[in-house]
């Protein structure tokens, strides 16, 4: 459970002003998981130990000040590690994940530093297993999930409508748009539906070749299965012309089981359309994962999932088999605990 510590400021000098309380949470998640996986070409099972096998390892601090009138000053800051070695997970530094500070009130949100995408916190409504397997299922990366030197708004629910706007600084001297990102998104959710959508457009370095994204999908919670369906598109403008299309579409659900467990099953499609010969691929893959909660706070789970490769996304091994694979099957059970 999420330790909640409350600090008061207090000035060292008689004559210094008493600063307001702020509400400090501390948390995050420990996750292991032991998976054995057995590919097309490969002689026998490869068994290891996967680090955030169903939920991402984290540490995280973040808090609020009232700073009264209904505004509130806020800040998060989230790492990442690796459970089988300690070591940090996200290249970058010891925040990784998120690093951000803002305001708040009645009008929203306004949030400034590395931080999940728009099109991030919207795509997880509609993913049909809630950015879970992020080693496995490509959802949760698909935009690139987070941004340096972001400026993102939020907005407060209108009838249920929520508006993401997002601008990442490029930070190029010369040159405001070089290497800039901007993104949209739009979020309904009421009672069982949920829908949502939004439009990406990233920039390289010299401001020549942008890469437009969009998404679209949503969800219905028929109780006790919950039906979820999502589309993305990402269009790179290439060098030597043309573009480089990389579609994602899925869907899925989840079946909330009497008492403590739930069954999910979900099927992920990503195709590579490239103008360069050869450079064409596609992705296919099955997942079926159990949850069942231990506590509040512990789960155990399993999965198993089979991938399909082809053209230019057949999976290369490493060392010592370094031949490519047309597919793989794994198995995984593990434990997470929330703290």
């Amino acid at each position: 459970m999420q330790k909640k510590l409350l600090v008061l400021a207090v000035a060292g000098a008689m004559s210094a002003p008493v600063f307001a309380q702020s509400q400090v949470t501390v948390g995050g998640v420990v996750d292991v998981a032991i998976e054995s996986a057995k590919y097309s070409d490969a002689t026998g099972n490869l068994t290891r130990m996967v680090p955030s096998g169903n939920t991402t390892n984290r540490l995280f601090f973040k808090g609020s000040e009232d700073l009264g009138n209904g505004m509130k000053a806020n800040f998060n800051l989230e790492g990442g590690f690796m459970t089988g070695t300690g070591v940090g997970s996200i290249s970058g530094g010891l925040f990784g994940r998120k690093a951000i500070v803002g305001l708040s009130g009645g009008w929203g949100a306004l949030d400034l530093g590395r931080n999940y995408t728009a099109m991030f916190y919207t795509i997880g409504a509609y993913d049909p297993f809630s950015y879970k397997y992020t080693g496995i299922i490509p959802t949760a990366g698909l935009d690139g999930a987070r941004r340096n030197n972001d400026i993102q708004y939020t907005s407060a629910s209108m009838n249920g409508f929520t508006l993401r706007a997002e601008q990442a600084l490029g930070e190029v001297a010369g040159n405001n748009s070089a290497s800039r990102t901007t993104e949209l998104a739009l979020s309904y959710a009421n009672g069982p539906l949920n829908l949502g959508g939004g439009f990406g457009r990233m920039q390289n370095a010299t401001n020549t070749l942008p890469t437009n994204s969009w998404t679209i999908g949503g969800g219905y919670n028929f109780n006790p299965f919950t039906v979820k369906a999502g589309y993305f598109m990402k269009k790179a403008d290439q060098a030597g012309g043309g573009s480089v299309d990389t579609r994602n579409v899925w869907l899925g659900g989840r079946y909330q089981m009497a008492g403590a467990n739930a069954l999910s099953l979900a099927y992920y499609d990503t195709n590579v359309d490239s103008p360069v010969a050869g450079a064409d691929g596609k992705t296919k893959l099955w997942i079926l994962g159990f949850v069942h909660n231990l506590s509040k706070r512990t789960e155990f789970y399993a999965d198993i999932d089979r991938k399909t490769f082809s053209g230019s996304s057949v999976l290369k091994m490493t060392a010592p088999d370094t031949r490519t694979q047309n597919s793989a099957v794994g198995l995984s059970v593990g434990i997470n605990h929330a703290f």
